[in-house]
C-alpha cells in the first residue's frame, strides 16, 4: 500500500493488489477529530502505517473503507 495527496481531501492509494484508487475524503472533513485534516501540513502528513493510512495527529482510516469509498483512477481519466 502507498499513498500520496493531490489536494487537501483528495488520495490516491495503491492497495496490496496493485490498483491505484482515488479517494475523496471532502465528507468527512468536518466531522470530529478528521476536521484537523483540513490544516495542509496534517492532511499531508499521511503515510502507510501497518495495512492503512495514518496521519500525524494519530488519525488513521481502516483499509476497507478506503477501498469501498474510492474509485478506480482509470475510471477518473
Amino acid at each position: 500500500m502507498s499513498t500520496n495527496s493531490r489536494k487537501i481531501g483528495q488520495l490516491i492509494v495503491e492497495f496490496s493488489n496493485w490498483v491505484e484508487r482515488a479517494i475523496d475524503l471532502d465528507g468527512i472533513l468536518n466531522k470530529g477529530k478528521f476536521s484537523e485534516l483540513r490544516d495542509p501540513k496534517v492532511f499531508c502528513s499521511a503515510r502507510i502505517s501497518f495495512d492503512t493510512i495514518e496521519w500525524s495527529n494519530g488519525l488513521d482510516i481502516c483499509p476497507e473503507y478506503l477501498f469501498d469509498h474510492s474509485k478506480t483512477v482509470a475510471a477518473l481519466r
